[in-house]
């Protein structure tokens, strides 16, 4: 099996129960910061504080599946290196969904409602980021991610409330994250001399340790910009299943079985303007 089945983003997301098609959760913010209130009068009647409301925020549950079937003399068979055809093309299905998922949460483009005939739609992590986030952007694909951009963003994000501490990204923005440090910075395995090493997986900013993660599938809003990246504060993201993946038979219609893999879930952000979004930066 040559095809690719990591899923970074999911497999960082802490899961909780969605109970509606529209999701919900609430969230809140500290007044803390205000100019007024920090000294009183010696003497003086307690002033009531202000309380700020909760904001409401929502998200669609969306619907993805995956279906297969085998015939039955393709069960019935012998296969080279297999004892199971059905359990193999199970398994193939099984990540298959969780890539559509991966690809999914990342780059969905906003909630729609759907109706007779059209699936409904949901919010993904770059549209949260893109429309309650932070921005650093290149200039047309052409100008390239540099230390100082990738810092001011982290900066940006801090001064809104946030701690950034994983930075998601495609192929070549995670080699220009690995030549931050210097073009010519290489560090040799005193252990085993063969082995050089020019990779950074953790870049340590004065705003916090960020986890570089490598994401294949890390393409920007419609999955459709490898010059994008997303740095976020990891646990104000988590999935919502509604419906967790499960596997139901379906009808037998002749000589074959077939199976339809399916999950329900959404995509919750407690806290959009706690992180940032890369975008449009080279990639050659």
């Amino acid at each position: 099996m040559l095809d690719p089945s990591e899923t970074p983003f999911l497999s960082r997301l802490a899961v909780h129960q969605a109970y509606n098609a529209t999701h919900t959760w609430l969230t809140d913010v500290m007044n803390a910061t205000a100019a007024s209130g920090d000294y009183i009068v010696e003497g003086e009647s307690a002033v009531a504080y202000a309380l700020s409301d909760k904001t409401r925020e929502t998200n669609l549950t969306v619907i993805t599946d995956r279906v297969f079937g085998i015939s039955g003399t393709e069960e019935a068979i012998s296969h080279y290196g297999l004892d199971s055809q059905y359990a193999f093309q199970l398994e193939k299905a099984m990540k298959e969904l969780k890539i559509k998922i991966e690809r999914n949460i990342l780059g969905a483009t906003g909630s729609s409602a759907g109706g007779q005939g059209y699936a409904r739609s949901f919010k993904g992590a770059f549209y949260f980021a893109i429309t309650g986030g932070n921005l650093a952007s290149g200039a047309a694909s052409v100008s390239a991610l540099t230390e100082s951009i990738y810092n001011t963003l982290c900066q940006d994000i801090f001064t809104d409330g946030g701690n950034p501490d994983t930075t998601l990204v495609n192929g070549f923005l995670k080699r220009r994250i690995s030549a931050f440090a210097s073009n010519n910075t290489r560090n040799i395995d005193m252990t085993d001399n063969k082995k050089l090493t020019g990779v950074i997986s953790y870049y340590e900013s004065d705003f916090g340790v960020q986890e570089i993660v490598l994401d294949r599938w890390c393409k920007g809003l419609s999955n459709g910009e490898t010059g994008a990246g997303l740095v976020l504060e990891i646990d104000k993201w988590a999935i919502a299943y509604l419906r967790k993946p499960f596997t139901t038979p379906l009808a037998i219609d002749g000589d074959r079985k077939r199976v339809q893999i399916l999950a329900e879930y959404t995509l919750e952000c407690l806290a959009a303007k706690h992180n940032g979004y890369l975008s449009a930066f080279a990639t050659a």
